[in-house]
């Protein structure tokens, strides 16, 4: 193509040259790599083969293509400027080349050959639920719901409440945990039209299944804490928008009746901190609809 061509003889403009043919394509070409890897090609060998397929046409062949065309293209700079856009040109691209060497040492990480290890479904989902509990009070009208939220809670909970119809609340105590299932935890517990309870401390995902009760009640002791999500996993994620799960999580509170002014605070906080409002502030905002023994 004529265009591939020109690039490659340094005959565009420097500036398209770099913003374009460099920058740009080589932005594109750091996102698409994730496509080689896991959950798009979940086999190990077929991974590895398009990954190195792809290292060697699109971070080799065509990265040469973009550099060489770049450097080719300074060649033809004569204003003043010229000097200063040349070791412009280098720093771009060194930095692409670090990039470049970033995402691929990623790539073969994600690929590592235990990453692959056949997974047994029983014993994932034993390992999954050992990380909660799911506790019927001895009066059967309320389930404690403690440990991490882990993949599957709500449908184990969904079950228990199916079993125990006079459930009407769930006593709450956890860390957080999965996003999905604290929202789907909240879900369930509005849909079944339960109250919900914290009597010692309920942050992260947890708060979002809390809002989801009826009424819902703090004891003496209890804490409700509010941060930002992460993701918490080692290879890439397409088109993960933790900001659009946020966001999903502000109106699922909005529809429960909690405060404008409080949407706009509840996730300033870093992943790294957490947020622990007053017990006033939460009873104004209606997050909280009394204190109980």
């Amino acid at each position: 193509m004529p265009y591939i061509q020109d690039h490659w003889l340094g005959k565009h403009a420097l500036l398209f040259a770099l913003c374009v043919n460099l920058i740009l394509i080589r932005a594109l070409i750091l996102f698409a790599d994730r496509y080689t890897l896991p959950p798009y090609i979940s086999d190990r060998i077929p991974a590895l083969i398009a990954t190195v397929a792809f290292i060697l046409i699109f971070h080799g062949v065509v990265f040469v293509w973009q550099v060489v065309g770049v450097l080719r293209a300074t060649q033809h700079q004569s204003s003043i400027l010229a000097n200063i856009w040349t070791v412009v040109t280098y720093g771009v691209i060194g930095l692409c080349l670090a990039f470049t060497a970033l995402s691929i040492a990623a790539s073969f990480r994600a690929l590592a050959p235990e990453r692959f290890m056949p997974v047994n479904l029983t014993e994932l989902e034993d390992a999954r639920a050992s990380q909660y509990a799911l506790t019927l009070s001895s009066d059967a009208t309320r389930i404690h719901v403690t440990g991490t939220f882990a993949l599957g809670m709500a449908q184990r909970l969904a079950a228990l409440l199916d079993q125990n119809p006079e459930v009407t609340g769930i006593v709450l105590h956890s860390d957080g945990g999965h996003v999905y299932e604290g929202r789907g935890v909240g879900f369930l517990i509005r849909d079944r039209g339960l109250d919900t309870y914290v009597f010692e401390a309920c942050s992260s995902a947890c708060t979002t299944a809390f809002i989801g009760g009826v009424k819902r009640y703090l004891g003496p002791d209890g804490r409700l804490g509010f941060h930002q999500y992460k993701v918490d996993l080692d290879y890439p994620v397409p088109l993960y928008d933790i900001k659009g799960q946020q966001e999903k999580e502000i109106t699922f509170y909005r529809n429960q009746g909690i405060a404008e002014s409080f949407l706009e605070q509840v996730f300033l906080a870093p992943h790294t901190g957490i947020w622990f409002p007053e017990g006033t502030e939460l009873m104004e905002a209606g997050v909280v609809d009394g204190v109980v023994e």
